[in-house]
């Protein structure tokens, strides 16, 4: 694949340059007029490599603005405004960068009018910036330009964002209390271990008195965890290094996520979720003009779990090759629900797959939702009886002897 500079009319007076990326000369014409662009000039500029890298440079074109999500929201959001209400998109995008409430989206937004400005497509200029809009977004904005329709693709888009903000932020909220009790309830264990029942010991030695089982072994727990408490830092440190941060793409996380499928209690939650997420994002493609295989590999490409993608992978090649249905090739999987497949099946001989996938990412959002307040409402209690017992036994442990050692002196 190369890069393709060109000069194009647009319309019977306007003149636009830019770049764009085809395979051959004849490629990046073609692409030109399905935007609605005549070409007068094309000329390959710089040549790519199979890893999409740029021979020159290394991707040094693409550029990075360190800008918050919630500041990307917020300019999606006001750029479609804007658009829907006739603005052009060189004004809409000048105004955003001048009444920027951040620094880093008034430069985002004054970087992209200066593309845009330069000759290039919306789409193209985004698409300089892979870090800050990833392919699902570029796509859409793609789609909106060619059917002439951007502001409704980025209204659209800055829905599906928003619920997807929403959904993250439930179930934030739904772990941050269990979560905190678990830390609060090991690091107090912890403490109590290693610092605290260490010097009980000696009164009890001291004693000269036969102690109680669990006195033995909780003396036991707390002298070897008192001269190795260090290993557990360390086994927690390399833990952490280990599952906290995996790669994409790799045979680990291939593997995590295949034992997340099939783990019990979690196993729904992770499909359902998965599922609606997929779900939502392929009825946005279909209903803004994407075709169901761009718009599968696209939806893939947004999932968490590596053992979904794959799945999506092969269902895509099925439909390439044996030019089976969406709902075919999704039947002989593990990972989706029948009940999800037969509504695709509905939705495609109905002629309304746009819709279907819509009603399923509503469906399984409302499975996610019960399913976390569910598990919060039985963790919380089932958390404060086992932390509750661990320092139970603890305080039980310790305080049997001293009245073991009362009685005797009576």
């Amino acid at each position: 694949m190369a890069i393709y500079v060109y000069k194009a009319k647009k319309g019977p007076a306007e003149i636009i340059n830019g770049q764009i990326d085809a395979d051959s000369q004849d490629d990046a014409i073609d692409k030109l007029s399905a935007m609605g662009l005549l070409a007068i000039r094309v000329e390959e500029r710089q040549k790519k490599d199979d890893g999409g890298r740029q021979a020159q440079g290394s991707k040094a074109n693409l550029e990075y603005i360190r800008i918050k999500t919630q500041d990307i929201d917020i300019f999606t959001r006001q750029l479609a405004s804007l658009l829907r209400s006739g603005v052009p998109i060189l004004n809409a995008l000048l105004l955003i960068s001048r009444q920027a409430e951040t620094g880093a989206l008034s430069k985002l937004a004054g970087s992209l009018e200066k593309r845009v400005s330069e000759g290039g497509t919306f789409s193209g200029a985004i698409a300089e910036y892979p870090r800050n809009f990833n392919n699902l977004y570029i796509n859409m904005v793609l789609a909106g330009e060619k059917s002439g329709a951007l502001g409704e693709a980025l209204s659209s888009l800055a829905e599906y964002r928003k619920k997807e903000r929403e959904i993250r932020q439930k179930i934030a909220a739904a772990l941050a209390y269990p979560l905190l009790m678990i830390v609060v309830g090991i690091a107090t264990i912890f403490i109590m271990l290693t610092l605290f029942l260490p010097k009980f010991t000696g009164f009890f030695e001291n004693a000269h008195q036969a102690l109680p089982l669990c006195t033995r072994i909780l003396i036991g727990i707390s002298g070897f965890m008192a001269a190795y408490w260090y290993w557990f830092l360390i086994i927690l440190v390399l833990a952490l290094a280990v599952f906290g941060r995996v790669e994409r793409g790799t045979k680990k996380k291939f593997f995590i996520d295949l034992v997340k499928l099939h783990a019990p209690f979690i196993k729904g939650f992770i499909k359902y979720a998965e599922v609606a997420k997929f779900a939502r994002t392929l009825s946005l493609l279909i209903k803004n003009g994407i075709p169901v295989c761009d718009g599968l590999e696209l939806a893939a490409g947004v999932l968490d779990s590596d053992v979904f993608r794959e799945y999506l992978k092969e269902s895509r090649i099925k439909i390439i090759k044996q030019g089976c249905t969406l709902s075919d090739s999704l039947k002989n999987t593990d990972v989706f629900p029948a009940f999800a497949v037969n509504m695709i099946s509905v939705g495609e001989e109905g002629g309304k797959l746009e819709g279907a996938l819509r009603d399923i990412s509503e469906i399984y959002e409302g499975e996610v939702e019960q399913a976390m307040k569910i598990a919060a409402a039985l963790l919380e209690p089932a958390l404060i009886l086992i932390i509750g017992g661990m320092v139970g036994f603890i305080v039980f442990a310790m305080l049997l002897p001293i009245f073991s050692i009362g009685t005797v002196v009576r």
